[in-house]
Parts: structure tokens; sequence; C-alpha cells
């Protein structure tokens, strides 16, 4: 132990003058001998140095050395002392041999210090040893896993006191035994890993292991096994230990969530309802066979799809927000949301939702359903509805009874005049059978009534006045019972509009101006405008405020502007589409569609939207009587109206309006087709069960300069083709009595001769004989009764139809311009098609030739000042859809802008404006066709 510095100075000082005090004294007695006096001061600087450090000694060494230096002459001079030069060599021997000694003793005070140093460090070691091992003795038996300890023959070294207590044998009895001896049904699963980390010394974590011990002979047992390698001698592995852990509790706990779990979804698979699970944020992660059976949707494996991406877009955001605000506050969710079914239509359910928390209160996850509440919400509905009724019903009763002795007169009144109006309705219901029921025979009749009395008539000699006066009397008074028939005809029907056979291509043309004056400026007005559209028979100021009245809605549906496309063409309406609408009967429509890029309306809105006085409107901005007004007109007219609208897409309103049989309108027939015989004279085939109608008709023929072949039935007619018959026209009534009519005549006859021209007649009124399923509205029909000079007349004008040219795909924005050049082209026997804008035109093109290929336009007439884009760019998009296509390219801005880049084209003609039919006719000649001059 090093004593403090200043204990050490001080036995230094004490030593040092204890050598000096008793060196002098023995010097004295020893008569004053010099080696006398320095016999104590060598032992004073071992003793100082050893007990006080090699510091110090050296110290009192040098401390001792001046003391004998001082009083070395004064021993000397001391009487008898005979040699003073001898006292001074040995104080300086006395200083060598201190010095020496001084050494000596500091190598040895070095290596005690370092010996009491290197002991207490041993000391603490040994100290620090026996409390670790102590720890890992404590750790080692009072460890809660099981410890077992392996020599290299895989036999126990050491067990703790737990792994006793699970295996059921005490630990004293393990060492020296092997696993075999000790858990004979775990040896088989334990050994493998204990040789494995005794051969290479690798760590094994976590292995799972099972089977009966001692301590519970019939329970079957789970543990979890580690092992670990001992290295006993530097990295040598001396030993193996194994950890052991039971884990029979856990497992049978994952053996009861499993089954739980297992019980649950069959429990969630069997519920009517659809039941879904979603993790605390909210993200689903399980949803039953109810959904998939509902939506229609099935996930890719590993995926789910969101309960909320299903809801009906009005539903949309509420409910998530409310979906969230619960996610965020952990209250239940429930709300009452339409979800989409698979069949694209919604159902109303009420979806709640449940969170299950942890121990710590944590929501864990949350746990919902959706019911399906449809049928409720309906009755709900209808409850709200009865109640306001009947509050309604209980106010105006209220009021009613007040009024009552007024009213009752007036109730009277006109339950006595719906009376007169039911039977009015009956009686016309009866007379309209009645007169179609005669109406066969009885134009019949008169057709050979009056035919024989114009005979009579032009047989008769001029001086006859009185002859001929009667039989023209007789001629008036059977064309006054022709027409009486047609009324009583039309009478029956007693339709309240003024229907008219209508061009609807004119009309929309007619009203394009107009229109975009109305809309203002904000709306640019697109037609799309087919060629060869039929004939449609329509009260033509209904028709008009229906356009008006759907464009006017398009316009307020688009606030900041945007476009309306009016389009029109033919449609055929099957038997599927017609038995899902009431009063709707299968054919060909004429169809007006009406399109918007507005704000659209959703699917409630929609399907209100016919309803009088239902409006999305201010109260001072509408009456809701719009959309009405156009549904009751055009269901009045035999048509049908849908609406096709989504949300922020825009909204579509198709017209189907029925197809009429018009007189006026040019039937189009192959190219090459001949016209009739040479100077208006022909080969009729006549075909008339009436054996006097046949010879009356045929004689008017012949006596216009016509060959006539006459067949009282249809076989009679075709065998007559048999034999060589070559006619140019098939004349035909529609009744034929038995076997084959003229509808199915005029089909055999045209599959044998697909020339020959096909002129029907009936003693029906014309609009029961044009319908669909009997005739078809671009044939040919003649009315009976009818005059001579009627048939003629058809005949002749049947004979002279030109043949159709094709269809021209007319591109101009103008629609007076564009009126005047249709009418000019179909004078010259094309179909026209127009298009006020070049998207529309080239979007026309595409599904044009698509569709019917290389002869789907037969010419292209191109503006080349459009709303959209220049015609000369609409010209090099129709270059790359059809090469060969002729096109006349019409510019208000001459046309040396476009010589450099179209002069020298054959197939494109260049023409200024304004022009007439004569330039028209000169530009249609330059591209091959064959126009005669007018």
């Amino acid at each position: 132990m090093k004593r403090p510095l200043a204990w050490r100075l001080a036995f230094a000082a004490a030593v040092l003058v204890a050598a000096v005090a008793l060196s002098h004294v023995l010097a004295r007695v020893a008569g004053g001998s010099a080696h006398a006096s320095m016999i104590f001061r060598v032992p004073a600087v071992v003793l100082i140095t050893l007990a006080c450090g090699p510091a110090i000694g050296l110290a009192g060494l040098a401390a001792l050395a001046a003391a004998s230096a001082i009083l070395a002459p004064a021993i000397g001079s001391e009487p008898g002392v005979a040699d003073p030069g001898g006292a001074r060599a040995a104080v300086l021997s006395v200083l060598i041999d201190g010095a020496v000694a001084w050494a000596v003793c500091a190598v040895l005070s070095i290596a005690w210090r370092r010996q009491d140093t290197a002991r207490e460090r041993m000391v603490a070691a040994l100290d620090e040893q026996q409390t670790v091992v102590a720890t890992l003795e404590a750790l080692l038996d009072h460890a809660p896993v099981g410890f077992a300890f392996f020599d290299r023959r895989m036999r126990f070294v050491r067990v703790n006191g737990t792994l006793a207590r699970m295996v059921g044998i005490p630990a004293a009895e393990h060492p020296g035994r092997s696993l075999a001896d000790m858990l004979p049904q775990l040896a088989e699963a334990v050994s493998p890993g204990l040789a494995q980390v005794l051969a290479t010394g690798t760590v094994i974590a976590d292995v799972e292991v099972e089977g009966a011990t001692p301590a519970l002979p019939g329970a079957w047992r789970h543990f979890l096994v580690s092992y670990f390698p001992v290295r006993t001698h530097g990295d040598a592995i001396g030993l193996a230990g194994m950890i052991l852990v039971e884990i029979t509790e856990r497992k049978k706990a994952e053996k009861s969530v499993a089954a739980s779990e297992q019980r649950y979804r069959l429990l969630a698979e069997a519920l009517p309802k659809m039941v879904w699970t979603s993790t605390c944020d909210g993200t689903g992660d399980y949803y039953n066979r109810r959904w998939s059976e509902f939506t229609g949707v099935r996930p890719e494996g590993g995926k789910t799809l969101e309960w909320h991406t299903f809801l009906h877009p009005d539903d949309q955001r509420p409910a998530v927000d409310a979906w969230r605000a619960c996610l965020a506050s952990g209250a239940p969710f429930s709300r009452e949301c339409r979800l989409r079914a698979a069949d694209g239509g919604f159902r109303w359910f009420l979806c709640r939702a449940v969170p299950v928390r942890d121990d710590d209160g944590r929501i864990d996850r949350w746990y919902g359903s959706c019911t399906d509440i449809s049928e409720i919400v309906a009755a709900r509905e209808m409850l709200a509805h009865s109640n306001e009724h009947l509050e309604r019903l209980a106010v105006e009763r209220t009021a009613e009874l007040a009024r009552a002795n007024s009213l009752l007169k007036q109730e009277m009144e006109d339950r006595l005049r719906a009376e007169a109006q039911l039977r009015q309705a009956q009686k016309m219901e009866a007379v309209g059978q009645l007169t179609g029921g005669i109406a066969h025979d009885f134009n019949n009749l008169l057709t050979i009534i009056i035919g024989n009395l114009e005979a009579a008539e032009r047989r008769v000699a001029p001086e006859a006045t009185e002859i001929r006066r009667f039989l023209d009397y007789g001629r008036q008074g059977a064309l006054r019972a022709a027409t009486l028939t047609q009324r009583l005809l039309a009478f029956s029907r007693r339709q309240p509009l003024d229907p008219r056979p209508t061009d609807v291509n004119r009309l929309v043309s007619a009203m394009s101006h107009m229109l975009a004056s109305a809309l203002g400026e904000r709306v640019t007005v697109e037609t799309v405008l087919a060629g060869g559209l039929w004939h449609t028979e329509i009260d033509h100021n209904q028709l008009e405020n229906a356009i008006l009245n759907l464009a006017v809605n398009a316009r307020d549906a688009m606030p900041g502007g945007g476009k309306v496309t009016i389009e029109t063409a033919n449609a055929y309406l099957d038997a599927a589409y017609c038995a899902s609408h009431d009063d709707l009967e299968p054919g060909q429509y004429v169809a007006l569609i009406v399109s918007d890029t507005g704000t659209g309306m959703s699917e409630e809105v929609r399907a209100r939207a016919f309803e009088p006085f239902f409006t999305t409107k201010g109260p001072r901005d509408g009456t809701g009587l719009g959309l009405s007004q156009v549904y009751g007109f055009v269901r009045q007219s035999g048509g049908h109206v849908i609406i096709h609208s989504k949300r922020d897409q825009g909204t579509t309103v198709k017209l189907y309006l029925p197809r009429l049989d018009d007189p006026s309108t040019v039937e189009a027939s192959a190219p090459g087709i001949e016209r009739g015989g040479r100077d208006g004279r022909a080969r009729v085939l006549l075909v008339d069960e009436d054996a006097d109608l046949r010879a009356l008709g045929a004689a008017i023929l012949r006596e216009a300069g016509h060959e006539v072949l006459e067949a009282g039935d249809a076989l009679s007619a075709l065998a007559m083709l048999d034999t060589g018959a070559a006619p140019d026209l098939l004349l035909t009534d529609i009744i034929l009595g038995t076997g084959m009519d003229g509808l199915a005549l005029a089909e055999e006859v045209k599959r044998r001769r697909t020339n020959i021209r096909v002129l029907f007649t009936t003693a029906y009124a014309k609009n029961a004989a044009v319908r669909p399923g009997w005739l078809d509205a671009r044939a040919r029909l003649l009315a009976k009764p009818f005059s001579q000079m009627e048939l003629v007349e058809k005949v002749k004008d049947i004979l002279e139809e030109p043949a159709s040219r094709g269809t021209v795909l007319l591109v101009e924005d103008e629609p007076f311009v564009a009126l005047v050049a249709r009418q000019i082209l179909e004078d010259h026997g094309f179909d026209v098609t127009v298009a006020s804008h070049g998207a529309a035109a080239l979007a026309h093109a595409r599904a044009a030739f698509a569709q019917r290929g290389p002869a789907a336009l037969a010419l292209a007439v191109v503006d080349v000042g459009l709303p959209d884009m220049s015609g000369d760019a609409v010209v090099r998009e129709l270059a790359g859809i059809a090469p060969q296509l002729p096109v006349i390219i019409a510019t208000g801005y001459g046309t040396a802008e476009l010589e450099g880049e179209f002069g020298g084209a054959a197939r494109i003609r260049l023409m200024g404006k304004p022009y007439d039919g004569a330039t028209l006719r000169r530009a249609l000649q330059g591209l091959g066709f064959d126009i005669a001059e007018e």
C-alpha cells in the first residue's frame, strides 16, 4: 500500500536526522574516526529507499552526502586524528556504497510494488469471476426455460431445475446418461440438432418438437428447442447447449384461434348479407361470397376491392367522408347508401361497421356488414308519399267539404261528360274496326265503278251531253264514296296532331341558323345529316318545337359554353328492345339525336326527366314541361324517346320517329338498271285475284302503250317467268287469296330478275298497309280505288326513276348553302350526307368505309372554311381514308392558293363560291360523272 507523500517525507527526514546524530555520536566515541561516523548513513539510505520510494531515497542519499561533507572536516580535526584525508576518502566510499545500495533498493522497491499491483488485480479478477459464476449459476438454476448441456457423445453433462421439472426427472439423475435413456420419445427429434451443433458449431434456433415426457406420460407436449455450441478449449467445441421452451398452451391457443376463425368464416359465408373486415386504417382484407355474387366482380388472388368503390356516384363522397371520420374517432359506422349490382343497377343497403380493440384499447380491426334494405327504402318512400298524399287529401277534403253543396252539381255534370266521352270513344273504335274490315271489298268495288265510268266516258260521243252528264254524276258519286271511306278511317283514329310527310334532314338544315342565334355565341351547333334518310309522317311544327326544346335544355346544361350536335340516322328497333317499352312496335324508324357536352344528369334525375313539372332549375328558370311535351308528342306520333346521360359526361336524347313511305322519296336502285321500254313503253306483269279489276287494269295499261301479262295468283305469275317472260314491272295486289301473297311474290320475282321494278296495290288504307311486318316503307304503293290517270302516271313515274349514283359527303357549315347544294346533288341522283364540321365528316367517312368498303362514298364536296379545321386538311385526311375518292373543294377565297397542292390531281376539282347548279355540274363532269346539261 502506497503511503502519503507527507508521511514519506517526514519518515525520511527522521531517519536522516537519526543517522546523522548516531554517526556523530559514534564518531565521538571512536575518537573521531571518519569511518565510524559513516556507519549509520548507508543503512539510512537503504531504509528510506525501501520505505519511501526511490525518488525520496535518492534525495535522502544526496542529503546524507551533503551532511557528511559538511561534518567530515570537523570530525577530522578532532584531537587524536592523525589523517584528516582518510576521513574524506571514507565519506566518498560511503557515498558510493550508498548509491549502490540505493540502486539495489530502488529495483527491489519497484519489483515489490509491481508484485503488489499484480496481486491486487488477481484478487479483483478472482472476485469478479466468482461473482459471474454465481450469477450464471443463479440464472441457470432459476431461468424460466430449460437448459441442458451435452458432451460430444451426446450425454447429459448438466441440466437446470426448470428442464428437470419439465421432463419430470431430477436434475442429479441426468449427468452421464443419454437422451434415449432419459427422453426416449423426444430423442429422435432432438438428436439431429445436437449432432449438427457439435459437428459445425452453428447455432440452431426455434425448432418445434413434440412428444410425451416422463412427467406426463399420456400427454402430447410441444416444445421450442434451440441449440448452441460451448467452446471449452480455445475454438474447440467441447459441449453442446440446448434451450427448451414449452409451447403446448400456445399451440392449443393457436388451434383454438384457427378453429374460431374457421367458424367465423363459415358463419360469414353462410350469412345472407354481405360481410367484410378491414384493418385499423380502413383497408379491406376480407369480403364474403355475397359480395362477388352481388357485384359480379371477383378480385385477383391476394387482392381485395374496397366496399366504397361500388357506391352510387351521388353517395360516394358523403359515405367515404363519414367512414374516414369513424376511422379517426373510433365511433361505429352506420349509413344507408346505394351499391352497384352486377347488372349495373343500384340497390339500397344499410352499411355498418364496429371496431374491435386490443388489450391496450387500440383499434385492432373493423368488422362490417351491408344489409339489403331496398324494399324497406321503397316502402318508406311509399309511406312518406302516402302520408304526404293523405295529409294533402285531408286538407283538400276539408276545403271540399266546405264547398260540397256547390261542387256536387259540377261533379255530376263532369261525370255525365266523361260518360259521353267514353261512349264516343267506344263508338269511334267500333267505327274504325268496321271501316277497316270493309275497306278491302268496298274499295275494290269503287275501283271497278270508277274505272268503268271513265272508260264509258271516253267512248261516248261528245254530242251526247246528257249521257256524259249522267256518267260524270256517277263518277263524282263514286269519288265521294271513296272520300267518305277515307274520312271514316281518319275520323276513327281521332289524331289531335297534324302529321305531314317530313324530310327531317331538310327541317334540321332549315333550323340550323335559327338554333345558332337562339343558343348564343358560346354554344357551337354541329349537324351530321345521314344520306338516304327515310321520311317520317310527323307534325312539322311540333317536331321543330321538340328540337328547339332539346337544344335550349342542352344550352342550359352548358353554362360555360360547349357543343350541341344534331344527328340523323336510319334505325331499326327489334322485338327484344320493343318488348321492354310499352306501346312500341318493332320496325324501321328515323332517328333524331341531340347531344351536348354539358353537366349531364344523375341516374335519379334521368329516371324522372320526362315527368311533368319535374325540373332541376330554379322556380323562375323553367316549368319542367319541355321534356314531358317532347315525350308526349313523340309517343303520340308512334315513336319513342330515350335519354343517355352521366354526370359530367353530357347528355344524349334520341327520338325515334316511325318511317313513312313518302311517294316523293326517290328509291335508290343499283347502278346500271335500265329504264323501261323505248318511248316509255314497258312489259308489265299484272297480278290480281279479282278478274274484273285485272281486266280493267290490263286495258288501261295497254291503252297507255304497255305490253301486259296477266296472272290471277302468284303461282301463275311465276310460271310465266319460267316460260321466258321478262317483264320490266311487276304490278301486284298485296292480297292474293290463298297461298303466296303479293309481298312474297315480289321477293321471289326480284330474286329471279334483280332489275325488275315493283308496284303494289291494295284496297286497305295506306297507313294500314305500310307498317312493320307487312310492307317495307320504301316500296311503291297505289291505294285503291284509283283512277285510270293515277295508274298510268304511277307506272310512268316508277319506270322513269333514275338509278342512284351513290352517296355524297357534303361538308358545309352554312345551312342555306348546304340546303342548295344538297338539292342540286339529289336532283342528279345522289344520296347526300351533310356534316357541318370537319371532325364529324372524317368520323363518318371512317365508319362508312369500314362498314361498306370502297363503295361507301361516291364523292365528297368540302368547303374550305369550317368551324373546327380547314377544308384542305379534311381533304388530306380523306386521302388517307379513301385514296381514290373524288373530291370537289369549294372556296370563297379564290382557288389560286389551292392550285399548287391540288390543281394537278385528277380526282380533285376546285370550285369557287358562290356557285350555282351549272358550276357544280361542270365540276362533276370534270370528275367523270355523266351529268347532262340542263
